[in-house]
């Protein structure tokens, strides 16, 4: 069957690739994968004794309850009991992608952290190669794949503007290119493994689906197997997996004028499969209070629209361009236009996870713009007298010129990716912020915790100490999450109170007692709380210290 008829059709077209280029992509997957392990590199590289890498690059609490997870699988449990908060409640198998993690580093002998930067490579590659099959389903010409498969990797939006015009926080947000990981694939495998891996999930399963509404049941039954592994690594995506199905078929209903049963009860199968996981996980939001509090408080909202724009404008303007030129093939490509409109009607619904759902919109806006700067840009400009000017010259030709005005549109396009990367990587080397590197007294001290105090047993401290003692020696700390803390807010006032030197004794035993705190942790971080000298309580007992860190127990000296 040609390509043009199965435009015509509306079908996906599954090329068969030759060996050389599949080698090709998978090698770009790797360089990709390896170029985004150099800041993690250099972090390690200069650490010094005083100032020692953790392992991470932002967004260090979130990143903590991942290592929580981990820690609990590395334990043994498959149950995820939040360390981040001191009430008592039973676990759950939430963050199931992380206990998995936990089991396997424990399995093979290898640390938690280091199954993470393992793990996290992996993902890259396989996301990478997942981004090229999906890319491959779409674009049978060669050169206009790999414009789309680079793109997809390497571009990103034009955030990098407001810092130019030094406006980084416009209209009271942070740019999209720069804040949300999920909004660009190259931000995505910078970061977080379970991103990387349920943004590949995310494209397998919308690519599926589709060929379960065109009627193929060995889709729908791939498709929901695989959103089982999208509701452990990341099921916030099921919202857009399944709203981009529904969308989709719907327009194969209005395109055919009738109800079409059979494509949508393979495309239900898709959901039916996962949905006993979805149900669990709902069953605990309703049975759980700590973790519907949890819940509750973990919103990622989206920034004003024009956020948004900035980051996938011109863009979109290049997919709107194709879809109006080239009105014909709109039927080959509208599972695309069925993703950005569920993306564009769940960034602003009344759900928690609000800009997690741009998850993965990169790739389908490189297919279109791919076939729309191929396809219409450049034979535009062969039809200019500059460019024929150009083309007169001896050194030149059409196919030379089209390859170099590409290249020029992909730097262009990766900018924010270019400042991003450059900015993790100096910060890794002269910067060293807190808390993404800390004092090694501070791991030494974490490190007796986890040796020596029953993961049963509640911290206090600060904060930022708090975060690292739950995902790192795994013990329950009163203040240590901003969603994974019951009621943050109200715990963060009364920490900052109880190292105030105005507070009396008795408050301060009454809340340890409500919290039923058996350690506190005082350290630097804990004096710029307050002045409270800790030593002087009777009811306070040293347990351990190091140059930068005390650990007192609560209660009699017995």
């Amino acid at each position: 069957m040609s390509d043009q008829s199965l435009v015509a059709q509306g079908q996906t077209s599954y090329p068969l690739l030759q060996t050389r280029e599949w080698v090709t992509a998978v090698f770009i997957a790797i360089v990709a994968a390896l170029l985004l392990l150099i800041p993690y590199y250099l972090g390690y590289t200069f650490s010094t004794n005083e100032h020692r890498f953790t392992g991470i690059l932002m967004n260090p609490e979130d990143t903590q309850t991942y290592f929580a997870k981990m820690l609990q699988g590395y334990d043994g449990y498959w149950l995820y009991t939040i360390p981040f908060t001191a009430e008592p409640h039973n676990g759950a198998f939430v963050g199931g992608f992380y206990l998995v993690l936990g089991h396997l580093a424990r399995l093979t002998g290898l640390s938690p952290m280091m199954m993470w930067h393992v793990v996290r490579f992996a993902a890259d590659v396989i996301l990478f190669v997942v981004t090229f099959y999906f890319i491959s389903a779409f674009i049978t010409e060669s050169r206009t794949r790999w414009l789309a498969y680079l793109l997809a990797i390497f571009g990103s939006g034009l955030g990098w503007l407001l810092f130019l015009f030094n406006q980084p926080y416009w209209l009271d947000a942070f740019p999209v290119d720069f804040k949300q990981p999920g909004s660009h694939l190259f931000f995505t495998a910078l970061t977080f493994p379970h991103v990387a891996v349920g943004t590949a999930v995310t494209l397998l399963s919308i690519l599926w689906l589709k060929q379960a509404a065109d009627g193929r049941w060995q889709y729908g039954v791939a498709a929901g197997f695989i959103n089982i592994i999208l509701g452990i690594a990341y099921p916030f995506l099921i919202y857009l997996v399944g709203l981009t199905a529904v969308l989709y078929y719907l327009y194969l209903v209005w395109q055919q004028r009738r109800i079409l049963w059979r494509e949508g009860i393979i495309t239900a199968v898709a959901f039916l499969i996962p949905a006993p996981l979805y149900v669990y996980y709902a069953y605990v939001l309703q049975t759980n209070a700590v973790f519907r509090a949890w819940d509750v408080q973990a919103a990622t909202l989206s920034p004003p629209w024009p956020h948004y724009l900035l980051a996938y404008g011109i863009m979109l303007l290049m997919a709107g361009l194709y879809a109006w030129k080239r009105p014909s093939t709109f039927p080959r490509f509208a599972i695309l236009w069925a993703w950005f409109l569920a993306v564009a009607l769940l960034v602003y619904a009344p759900l928690n996870p609000q800009r997690r759902f741009v998850q993965g919109v990169q790739v389908p806006l490189a297919v279109l713009t791919a076939v729309f700067f191929t396809q219409l840009f450049i034979p535009w400009l062969e039809r200019r007298r500059f460019w024929q000017a150009l083309l007169a010259r001896p050194r030149y030709s059409a196919d030379r010129m089209a390859r170099f005005t590409a290249v020029l549109f992909l730097l262009f396009m990766s900018l924010s990716n270019l400042y991003l990367f450059a900015s993790v990587s100096l910060s890794a080397v002269v910067q060293q912020p807190d808390p993404l590197f800390r004092p090694q007294a501070e791991m030494d001290a974490a490190q007796w915790l986890r040796e020596n105090v029953p993961e049963t047993a509640v911290i206090l401290s600060s904060y930022q100490t708090g975060s690292y003692i739950a995902g790192q020696a795994g013990q329950r700390v009163v203040l240590g999450h901003w969603a994974e803390t019951v009621d943050y807010d109200t715990k963060a006032a009364q920490v900052e109170q109880f190292f105030a030197a105005a507070t009396s004794d008795a408050w301060r035993q009454e809340f340890l007692r409500q919290n039923r705190v058996d350690y506190i942790w005082f350290s630097p971080r804990e004096q710029d709380l307050g002045t409270f000298s800790l030593g002087e309580a009777g009811y306070l007992h040293t347990v351990y210290a190091n140059d930068e860190v005390t650990i007192y127990r609560v209660g009699d000296n017995s």
